[in-house]
């Protein structure tokens, strides 16, 4: 009897512990570009000097594809201006002076985003900032910790100045044209990343209300500048 109340005893514990494992769920992915849970490691790596790339998701600008967004428009100006190949960026009225790094396509044809917090990313295969065209920069809002280096992105005026300096020691000056807010499902990628005739560098970065149930933000943010004054290292400077 002792035998038989024990197998039944142990049979029941089996049949909890395995409906237990079964009905857990998969633990939800981080995301970038976005507050979350997931990048608080980033932050709390970048103060000690160090950064490791998160497990993420990917967040709307890294899935969207850029070149199947828009037509190729004609460049009808010709452009003898040889850009910067960007290293640093300086926003004097928010407080950021951050490290520049090279960003490429995700496998999706996106853009990649940095993974540190207090790094910005410019998307290289793009335009130089100082040339014709759409220069971009994207950078986190935030992190687990807190602020991360766009978090006051959205505090710019018309008006306001951003400084991108060269790794040859050139010093390009834009000033806010205007900014912008979209679903972050719908940012229009042919604006943002398209030809122009302008020389236009536009910053990214996530706004609006978190949702919590997608691990994403609601909006995105595109700050849009134009290129206002170029002290080249070189002999060539005009605008």
């Amino acid at each position: 009897m002792k035998r038989l109340i024990l197998s039944l005893t142990l049979g029941l514990l089996v049949f909890f512990v395995s409906y237990q494992i079964l009905d857990e769920e998969p633990p939800e992915e981080s995301r970038v570009l976005s507050t979350s849970e997931s990048n608080q490691n980033e932050t709390e790596e970048a103060v000690s000097g160090e950064t490791t790339p998160p497990d993420s998701s990917q967040d709307t600008i890294e899935s969207t594809p850029i070149e199947k967004n828009y037509e190729p428009a004609t460049i009808v100006k010709p452009d003898n201006q040889p850009g910067v190949h960007p290293v640093r960026l300086e926003i004097p009225s928010i407080g950021v002076d951050a490290p520049i790094g090279e960003q490429g396509y995700t496998e999706d044809g996106g853009m990649a985003v940095p993974n540190s917090v207090t790094e910005v990313g410019w998307f290289e295969p793009g335009t130089k900032p100082g040339k014709r065209g759409n220069s971009v920069i994207a950078g986190h809002v935030d992190g687990r910790n807190g602020p991360a280096v766009f978090f006051d992105l959205k505090e710019l005026s018309p008006g306001d100045e951003i400084y991108v300096y060269g790794e040859d020691g050139s010093k390009l000056t834009f000033t806010v044209d205007r900014l912008e807010s979209y679903p972050y499902n719908d940012s229009p990628i042919r604006e943002i990343f398209g030809p122009t005739n302008n020389r236009s560098l536009n910053l990214i970065t996530c706004t609006g209300l978190y949702d919590q149930e997608n691990q994403l933000y609601t909006e995105r943010l595109t700050v849009y500048t134009s290129l206002t004054d170029s002290n080249y290292a070189s002999s060539e400077e005009a605008v």
